[in-house]
């Protein structure tokens, strides 16, 4: 049975770098000192854990290189007071190939699934993923700066990858140690497929239409820790976005493409469910379906100001809030003038 402070004091944000625009560019251009200045950013907004992607990619090329950087990563949050709750395997994004990994456009740049897609449909390539999450298991199992290990982000029956997301939660549960287990579900239902192997229960809502449809989803979420006894947490959640959550579509109204924690932050803090929303730097939106409609999101720009100081104060303990800088970041718009002159002119008219 995990403690007491699993169901009631989870307040956290999902944490990429300012600059990585995928898991895999997170460990390939780490620094030490971005690091600690973007967590120094979290602290001070009171949270007490990061839900951070790893890269099987990265440790594939580069074991050593890799682990150096996460345990510094690692050791960093735990300086400043907070717990990491990794992911090891992401479904969102596109193929992950080199030139997807590596790039640096703005429009075209998003997440890449991890393994790739061929990997997941067959199984006799299984043992690959399996070789890194027990290379990461038997790091990281029973360190107590971890919150949880998220063995991977949505997987769901669409996709077609509950069965290899299965598999990895066998094998976790082979050499499991003392950090809890969870899978990073979109909805509660997907949690079922993993129920006797997980800790923790996760959902997703990023863009609910009302208060209320977050609440309704909150209050079905709580029944379900209330009866069985183990954690759920709300791991992605971002702003109401009363048009709806715009998923694949190319134009959404102006005012719902920028953060907006307040709107939802209230709902979700009276009900005081754990807790991710996305994201502690603003970026511009992590998945290929959101990125053509202009959405961007976060709270902190990498140089300590926040987006909406009425954002900060919704989720922060600390009223002192930073300035604020109602803008795109700054290394972003550099990417757009110059690959894209004509997009840049048209987003800094509209700002």
């Amino acid at each position: 049975m995990l403690d007491k402070s699993y169901f009631e004091n989870v307040r956290g944000a999902v944490y990429i770098p300012s600059r990585a625009y995928n898991a895999y560019q997170h460990y390939r251009r780490f620094s030490e000192e971005e690091t600690d200045r973007e967590l120094s950013y979290a602290r001070r907004a009171g949270l007490n854990a990061l839900r951070v992607f790893t890269s099987f990619e990265f440790w594939t090329e580069d074991p050593e290189g890799f682990f150096q950087r996460f345990e510094t990563l690692l050791r960093l949050a735990d300086t400043h007071g907070i717990r990491l709750m990794p992911v090891l395997f992401e479904d969102c994004g596109k193929a992950n190939t080199p030139a997807n990994r590596l790039g640096r456009d703005p429009i075209e740049t998003v997440c890449v699934r991890s393994p790739d897609a061929q990997i997941e449909k067959t199984p006799e390539r299984w043992g690959e993923p399996v070789g890194y999450l027990r290379a990461f298991f038997d790091r990281y199992r029973d360190d107590g700066r971890l919150l949880a290990i998220e063995l991977m982000n949505e997987p769901h029956r669409q996709s077609g990858n509950l069965p290899f997301a299965r598999h990895l939660a066998l094998e976790a549960d082979t050499v499991r140690g003392t950090v809890p287990l969870t899978m990073g579900c979109m909805r509660l239902e997907d949690d079922l497929c993993f129920a006797d192997l997980i800790d923790i229960y996760q959902f997703h809502n990023n863009f609910p239409r009302s208060e209320e449809e977050l609440k309704n989803d909150i209050s079905r979420a709580l029944t379900v820790q209330k009866v069985t006894g183990k954690p759920v947490w709300l791991t992605e959640w971002q702003r109401i976005r009363r048009s709806g959550p715009g998923w694949d579509v190319k134009e959404i109204p102006k005012s719902e493409t920028s953060p907006d924690l307040r709107s939802a932050a209230a709902v979700v803090r009276e009900s005081g469910i754990g807790n991710f929303f996305w994201s502690l730097m603003v970026k511009p939106a992590y998945l290929q379906a959101q990125r053509p409609n202009g959405t961007f999101n976060g709270l902190f720009h990498e140089d300590g100001s926040v987006y909406s100081r009425e954002d900060y104060l919704a989720v922060a303990d600390n009223r002192d809030a930073p300035p604020e800088k109602r803008e795109m970041p700054e290394w972003y718009l550099r990417d757009l003038k110059e690959s894209y002159p004509a997009i840049y002119e048209a987003v800094c008219r509209d700002e």
